[in-house]
């Protein structure tokens, strides 16, 4: 089933307040729970081959009352969404569907304003994640390109990028898992026997992950347990340049381990000989990512803090201004996985959940860990409600904060602690927002919206 729920707050006077994510001013109030809409389809992350889903058309759910306390909740579009997130400083939705399509939704008039097809032939079910990217084009004006690509365990890999104004697919590849089949566009220059081979290289099995990140108009792309790394140019397809690493790609379950540090800056390798990576966040000043909680970081909130890195054992603070590359660790104590991790200023969230050797006694408990970086130690801890539920459908698979609230999600939904006011109280809950049968979610957040969706 995919989820794909916005939820309004009904009194839209109050709604477009400007987001400030230092200061932490939002209105969790506007969340509720969540409605679920149901589509039959055999799919998972692992993108197998399936046949073609029967979807039933959402319905649009909404509360017209004068009580003030409660809010409207509004699907948006029609197809079946494997990703998205808030952009266009959060007046639209960029949404990644199963059909190899991206849809541009406009969220004040609730409609889909335009829609991003990817060429015939593409194998199906391919995107896990898009963006919207501002760059210059090939003319040297400011153009900007809808991005969507593959992230994860995939039986076929590869990108795709729209012009966003003209629609028109600029460039495309597909990397075949299971028969090395390879497929690619560029306006310029073919891509060179070197490239075809490295890639195939990069495809030989169905269990590794690929992972593609952009950053104005080169995409990154890499396997796990791989060397290879190659740089796209969106603009075109043109590789532009491969390279391999020193060590294998790490796979870490809900983390990317390929994001972008800065433009311009030497690379600095940081040893963790013989550790096992849990979750991975980098704090990027250069990204255009967009709104909600892929707000780009200023430069004051990550000094210090270059990004944040769980192992089995502890925290680890990346500074890149000393030649260690870590200015702080912080030890963790207990069998909790730390499998998704947050970063911002002097905050960092993490979300654990006990080990699968004490889930399998009893029910496995999640929490929502904050430490600050002031103290150089866990600051709070927020525990998730008891779930009877299996292992991985307890994991936290993404979490955020700020100093008014924090947010961590699981296959049981969507939930919000307020760290303001908290007492003392650590184990309750503000507001719980979706159903409760969602797999590998994620959600995005800004100016009293929730965004969850549900990647199965």
């Amino acid at each position: 089933m995919f989820d794909v729920n916005v939820q309004l707050t009904n009194r839209m006077a109050n709604k477009m307040q400007p987001e400030n994510t230092s200061s932490g001013q939002y209105d969790t109030s506007s969340m509720i729970r969540g409605q679920q809409q149901e589509v039959e389809l055999e799919s998972n992350e692992k993108l197998e081959e399936i046949g073609i889903p029967e979807i039933n058309p959402p319905s649009m759910s909404c509360v017209d009352t004068e009580d003030s306390t409660i809010y409207q909740l509004s699907e948006i579009g029609q197809k079946v969404s494997t990703g998205g997130w808030f952009v266009s400083r959060g007046e639209a939705v960029l949404l990644a569907h199963d059909d190899n399509s991206c849809s541009y939704y406009d969220i004040s008039n609730s409609e889909v304003k335009s829609e991003y097809k990817a060429p015939a032939g593409f194998p199906t079910n391919l995107w896990a994640d898009c963006w919207l990217i501002r760059a210059p084009g090939i003319d040297g004006c400011s153009g900007q390109y809808v991005v969507a690509a593959s992230a994860g365990n995939a039986l076929d890999s590869g990108f795709c990028s729209w012009d966003f104004y003209t629609n028109d697919v600029k460039a495309f590849l597909v990397v075949g898992g299971k028969d090395n089949s390879f497929s690619g566009s560029s306006s310029r220059t073919g891509f060179t026997s070197t490239a075809r081979s490295s890639l195939r290289t990069s495809s030989v099995l169905e269990s590794q992950s690929c992972w593609c990140r952009p950053c104005g108009p080169l995409l990154i792309s890499t396997f796990s347990r791989q060397k290879v790394v190659n740089a796209y140019d969106i603009r075109d397809g043109d590789l532009v340049m491969t390279w391999e690493v020193n060590n294998p790609v790490a796979e870490m379950e809900y983390s990317s381990p390929l994001q972008w540090r800065s433009k311009g800056k030497p690379t600095l390798s940081v040893p963790f000989v013989g550790k096992k990576f849990y979750s991975l966040h980098v704090n990027n000043t250069d990204a255009e990512i967009g709104a909600g909680v892929r707000l780009r970081a200023s430069s004051t909130e990550v000094e210090g803090n270059d990004g944040v890195l769980c192992t089995q054992d502890g925290v680890n603070v990346f500074d890149f201004r000393i030649s260690s590359g870590v200015g702080l660790k912080i030890f963790r104590h207990g069998g909790a996985d730390g499998l998704s991790i947050f970063s911002r200023s002097d905050s960092i969230f993490l979300g654990s959940t006990e080990g699968r050797i004490f889930a399998r006694s009893s029910s496995p408990r999640s929490h929502l860990e904050h430490f600050w970086l002031r103290k150089g130690s866990l600051f709070t801890s927020y525990l998730m409600p008891g779930f009877n539920s299996h292992y991985h459908h307890s994991l936290i698979t993404q979490v955020w904060g700020n100093s008014d609230f924090v947010m961590g999600i699981c296959g049981m939904g969507l939930f919000v602690f307020d760290a303001f006011n908290n007492s003392g109280d650590t184990d309750v809950v503000k507001d719980t927002i979706g159903p409760n049968d969602l797999f590998r979610p994620t959600f995005d957040y800004m100016e009293s919206r929730a965004l969850v969706i549900s990647r199965d």
